[in-house]
């Protein structure tokens, strides 16, 4: 179970020290809460940065382990064509989407508007380049590392995929530690290291989350300009975006057989 466990501590403890570096450097040059709170976008990707040295090492270690004890052929990588690569970034659009519908549905009971005023605190005023490169794609990155390419697949060696999916998806989203996020991150964790599963890429789930994340940034701005002029567009973007992911995952799973 250790062997599970840590790649949590490996981010916990790397997202502590850059944190209180960032506090002690802010309080010596006379900064406040607030300076504090307008890094911290810049801070979770400096972490994630981090993260990802020791994430990319272990990975490789598991991944020769595996190799050599004939759990993975030899030579063999499954590679994404651009054309699935491109499938999947729009599905994880729609799963972002959908998720957040559904989270939607019960935010009185989740607290959304506390979470809500926390994001908004964290993203007033930065660029939206600046948001997408950290949250869009350094953060998701980073956490598949830890969640996906570790602990997914470390719970796989000793349970069946079902199971192992499951209990990644339960630490992805209890990690988030505030229940809008974790119920949130629950979901499309277990998404992201499905569709992992089905199509014995690494690149899939990474995919799927830097997509998920850039959807939530833009279309947030986007909805309400959108609402205002013509609902009809959200209406035939929800359509089209639950069309696709239908029908990719249909192709994955229907590749996935043919495979084994």
């Amino acid at each position: 179970m250790w062997r599970v466990i840590y790649p949590c501590g490996i981010h916990f403890l790397i997202s502590q020290i850059v944190a209180y570096s960032a506090v002690n450097y802010l309080l010596a040059s006379g900064g406040t809460y607030e300076d504090y709170q307008s890094q911290v976008l810049m801070l979770t990707g400096v972490t994630g940065l981090l993260v990802l040295i020791p994430c990319a090492y272990l990975y490789g270690r598991d991944r020769r382990a595996r190799v050599s004890g004939g759990l993975l052929p030899v030579n063999k990588v499954r590679r994404l064509s651009p054309g699935e690569g491109l499938l999947l970034f729009l599905m994880g659009l729609g799963f972002s989407q959908f998720a957040n519908i559904l989270v939607g549905l019960f935010q009185n009971v989740l607290n959304y508007q506390q979470y809500q005023q926390t994001m908004d605190q964290i993203t007033f005023g930065k660029n939206i380049l600046t948001m997408i490169f950290w949250m869009g794609i350094v953060a998701p990155i980073a956490e598949e590392a830890v969640f996906r390419w570790l602990i997914y697949l470390r719970l796989r060696d000793y349970m069946k995929t079902g199971a192992a999916i499951l209990i990644s998806a339960a630490f992805f989203g209890i990690y988030h530690m505030n229940l809008i996020q974790t119920v949130y991150a629950g979901i499309l964790g277990a998404v992201f290291a499905y569709f992992l599963e089905i199509t014995g890429s690494i690149w899939a789930s990474a995919l799927l989350h830097m997509a998920a994340n850039i959807w939530s940034l833009i279309f947030t701005e986007a909805a309400p300009w959108l609402l205002e002029r013509n609902l009809s567009w959200i209406l035939l973007i929800y359509v089209t975006l639950l069309c696709i992911m239908i029908a990719g995952t249909v192709y994955f799973q229907r590749k996935h057989e043919m495979r084994t």
